[in-house]
């Protein structure tokens, strides 16, 4: 049986390897390339407009298209295209001197003026993953020199654009008047480590060819491929030694991955998902949103659901282990049946000789949206409120219905997740912005916003740190949303790589061991 499996998942990686013009992996020849597995469909085009908008595609296209700051292989910031940079001490101005070395994959010069480019044009045409809002303006003062002008000081400037935007070739991107449209082989001309050979959208595929020239140094393989696969083929494939890495193994997986003796890499993955609150509805009162968070048992809803595959998330927004987060513990809610009683009935509510909740009069039913991958915390979150006495019309929808619904405000709660890591200017958006549908839409704390305010502003780390804290008390205690579990996301590696999870993510906060920094030298 077992010489059978082998065989068969042998068959599907040089079939994957075929499809995408590669020769197939032998022992004279597997040193030169990585295969990863991904059990999730296409990413989409490894280029900046047409990547599938998440983490995965934005990761997939950074192998190809380099940003002018990178983080390094413990996360620091690092020189990118740009080799050095300054800001002024009014922190108006930033100075950017690129590495001259810096090559398109077609052998044309990256210059300044494709960096003054860049933002020109992702302002006419938004790059969804990265604003742009606070440039004012960039010019290119030399060839390796380009001067960016911002509106307002702006704390993340290093560690928001700068990190986070994939420059974009002028002399390719200029005359493209659509770029969501633009498919065309030229749209992945990047200057990253890796050019892209070939990509089967049908089949999720991607085969990535060494840069030589890389201003960087050569990277460590010939070629990435990418290949679709399912865990428990990928594993087989992995023991067998036809795949390096899989990049988001299931918890449920883990055990097998490590009774197989594979390196096994996990870490919190700071995307909790949270219980968001439709503050347009009853739940724009702060002790109710209190009272239903002591309702909750966070632990029993791991225990059922993720088991070892997440731990009770922190109530203050940041998680453990972001470099944003404060010592200082947050208020956990911890389920508490009597208290979260007590404050229902100081807040009108009253409770039924059968133990079901009233208020004015009628019974109180919370309308609970989810889309179908929180399927069984939903319903595990939905018999614990039913348990305590509240009705619960759960709804598990399709991502344009659940948009529909909360732009009609038809909901009381929902179950969403979002990275916590990034940049804090992220914050902003997740948190009070009434555009992002699947944000906390929280706008009744001036002084959360004003704290979100000052910390974009704070050129002193120390002040940003505290202007960051504060905001962390006060999400705790407002509780915009209710942050109920951390997941714990693995990668699963064979010997000849060294992945990592970076502390506050990758680029703008994408909970990924998969950064280019494992390729290079």
């Amino acid at each position: 049986m077992r010489l059978f499996i082998r065989r068969d998942i042998n068959a599907v990686v040089i079939a994957a390897l075929a499809a995408l013009a590669a020769p197939p992996v032998h022992a004279d020849n597997v040193g030169d390339r990585l295969v990863i597995a991904d059990a999730s469909s296409d990413r989409g085009m490894p280029a900046p407009y047409v990547h599938h908008k998440n983490g995965p595609g934005y990761i997939y296209t950074s192998y190809v298209f380099d940003t002018l700051i990178d983080h390094g292989a413990n996360g620091d910031l690092t020189p990118g295209l740009a080799e050095s940079w300054t800001l002024s001490d009014d922190g108006l101005v930033a100075d950017l001197t690129l590495n001259d070395k810096a090559r398109w994959h077609d052998g044309t010069p990256v210059t300044a003026e494709d960096v003054a480019f860049t933002f020109a044009y992702m302002t006419d045409h938004p790059y969804v993953l990265t604003s742009v809002a606070m440039v004012d303006t960039v010019e290119a003062i030399s060839k390796d020199h380009a001067r960016i002008t911002l509106k307002r000081p702006y704390a993340g400037l290093q560690s928001g654009p700068l990190l986070s935007l994939p420059i974009l070739p002028k002399h390719i991107y200029q005359d493209q008047p659509a770029p969501e449209r633009f498919v065309d082989r030229k749209a992945a001309t990047g200057s990253g480590p890796y050019k892209l050979v070939s990509y089967d959208k049908a089949q999720g595929r991607y085969l990535f060819e060494r840069n030589d020239g890389y201003y960087r140094g050569t990277p460590k393989f010939r070629q990435v491929a990418i290949v679709k696969m399912a865990p428990d083929a990928a594993l087989q494939a992995m023991a067998a030694g036809e795949v390096d890495v899989i990049g988001s193994l299931p918890w449920t997986k883990v055990e097998a991955a490590k009774k197989a003796g594979l390196n096994v890499l996990s870490a919190r993955s700071n995307h909790p998902v949270r219980l968001v609150f439709n503050h347009q509805g009853m739940f724009r009162e702060k002790d109710l949103r209190h009272a239903l968070a002591f309702a909750i048992d966070r632990q029993a809803l791991i225990d059922v659901v993720y088991q070892d595959g997440a731990v009770v998330a922190e109530t203050g927004y940041f998680q453990m282990g972001s470099p944003w987060r404060r010592e200082t513990a947050d208020p956990d809610y911890a389920h508490d049946a009597d208290k979260a009683a007590a404050l229902f009935r100081q807040n009108g509510w009253e409770r039924g000789d059968d133990g079901r909740w009233h208020r004015d009069g009628s019974p109180v039913v919370l309308r609970l949206i989810a889309d179908k991958s929180f399927n069984n915390l939903a319903t595990a979150l939905a018999d614990q409120l039913e348990a305590f006495g509240i009705s619960v019309d759960l709804r598990i929808l399709e991502r344009a219905a659940q948009q529909e619904h909360v732009r009609t405000g038809d909901f009381d709660l929902a179950l969403f997740t979002a990275s916590t890591m990034g940049d804090p200017n992220g914050v902003a958006r997740r948190v009070t912005s009434p555009m992002f549908w699947r944000g906390d839409r929280f706008q009744d704390s001036e002084a959360m916003k004003a704290a979100i305010r000052a910390q974009a502003g704070a050129l002193d780390h120390a002040e940003r740190l505290d202007q960051l804290h504060r905001f962390q008390a006060l999400y705790a205690e407002e509780l915009p949303a209710y942050m109920l579990v951390n997941p714990i996301w693995t990668t699963v590696h064979s010997d000849k790589v060294t992945p990592r999870y970076l502390g506050d993510g990758v680029a703008f906060g994408i909970p990924s061991a998969l950064h280019k920094s494992m390729f290079l030298r």
